[in-house]
Formats: structure tokens, C-alpha cells, sequence
């Protein structure tokens, strides 16, 4: 799975938010990945951390999904990380979605979620995540996309948990819909893996 380190900028009512991806593949999709889901501060924004920084440990796979933990100083980051099943356009299908779940007690962080297109978004449009019959509004900076409203998060971790599968519907920078689908199952076993790891 070849994915690169990426950067977003600060977001219309949101902190600035950043993760960068360390890979390593071997056998299965996502078992040996190592990634980092991290937050910066505005000030701290200017760059990523290079590979090798924080060396992620998979805890447990389940279903579709994966829990990590990554210590990077006295930082620790936990998080459950999913891979879209299906993607369209077909333009698109060499490029990965993720779906992360992210826990940093250092920060206050619990259960945050945020999405990795791996394309470049329309920043000036709402986004969608669909669950079932709910959703939930989106904002998109680059490449990323997390939830309009903070807020909400308990209510789409919960609406995760209880659904089956998950559909992430953007709007390109070209302006062509777009639509990830993910899977959930494991998604409740492995995020509360992630928070146990980072209790």
C-alpha cells in the first residue's frame, strides 16, 4: 500500500490538523502499517514528522479494521484505522481512503475521527458521511476531511458502532463527485482496543 506523508492546514471552526502516515507493508493490506494520527497547533504547522519518528505497534486486527499505538516522546497516539473497501470514481481507485479513530491523552483527545482521501477536496462545499439513515456534515482541507462539528463525534461513534457499513461522499477540487465506502466490521472492537492502549 504505497501512501504519503500529508499535511492540512487550518479549517473553518476547527483546530489546525495534521497526520502523517509511516508505512510498512508486509502480507496482509494494513497489518504491518505504521501510522501516526497527530493534531498541531497553528504555530507548528510548517511540517511533518519524518518516518521513523514514532514507530506504531499494531495491537489487534478485527474485520476490516486495525488498532495501532505510536509513542513519539512522551506523546503516545492509539487509533483504530480502517481502509475504504470501494471507491468511485474509477479514476480514483489507485488511491486509498482511510478512515482513522484516534485517541492522544496528552491532548485531551479521545475518539476523534478524521478522513485521509489521498485526493485533493473542494474546501468550499459540505461533505458527507452517510450511516445508515443518518448523516453528517463534513469539511474538507486538502486532502483530509474531518467532522463540520466537533461535537457531533459521540453521536457518529456511536452511529459507527451500530451500523454495518460506512459511505464518505466528497466533492473533488475538480468538482466530480466522489464516494468511499467502508466496512465496520471489528470497527467497535478495535477502537476500544486503541482507547484501552491509551487509557
Amino acid at each position: 500500500m504505497n501512501i504519503s506523508s500529508f499535511r492540512s492546514g487550518v479549517a473553518p471552526s476547527r483546530p489546525t490538523f495534521r497526520l502523517a502516515l509511516l508505512l510498512a507493508c508486509a502480507g496482509l493490506a494494513l497489518s504491518s502499517a505504521a501510522a501516526l494520527a497527530q493534531r498541531a497547533r497553528p504555530a507548528a504547522a510548517a511540517g511533518t514528522p519524518a518516518a521513523g519518528q514514532g514507530q506504531a505497534m499494531l495491537l489487534e486486527s478485527a474485520g476490516k479494521w486495525q488498532a495501532f499505538s505510536s509513542q513519539q516522546g512522551r506523546a503516545k497516539v492509539c487509533y483504530a484505522l480502517s481502509k475504504a473497501e470501494s471507491r468511485s470514481p474509477a479514476n480514483l481507485r489507485d488511491i486509498e481512503g482511510l478512515l482513522f479513530v484516534a485517541t492522544r491523552p496528552g491532548e485531551g483527545v479521545r475518539n476523534e475521527i478524521s478522513f485521509v482521501m489521498n485526493f485533493d477536496l473542494k474546501e468550499d462545499v459540505e461533505h458527507q458521511a452517510v450511516i445508515g439513515s443518518e448523516r453528517f456534515a463534513l469539511v474538507a482541507k486538502g486532502k483530509n476531511m474531518w467532522l463540520k462539528n466537533p461535537a457531533e463525534e459521540p453521536r457518529m461513534l456511536d452511529s459507527l458502532r451500530k451500523g454495518a457499513d460506512l459511505e464518505v461522499k466528497g466533492t473533488s477540487r475538480r468538482g466530480n463527485p466522489t464516494s468511499d465506502k467502508y466496512s465496520l466490521a471489528g470497527m467497535t472492537q478495535t477502537v476500544k482496543r486503541a482507547e484501552d492502549a491509551c487509557r
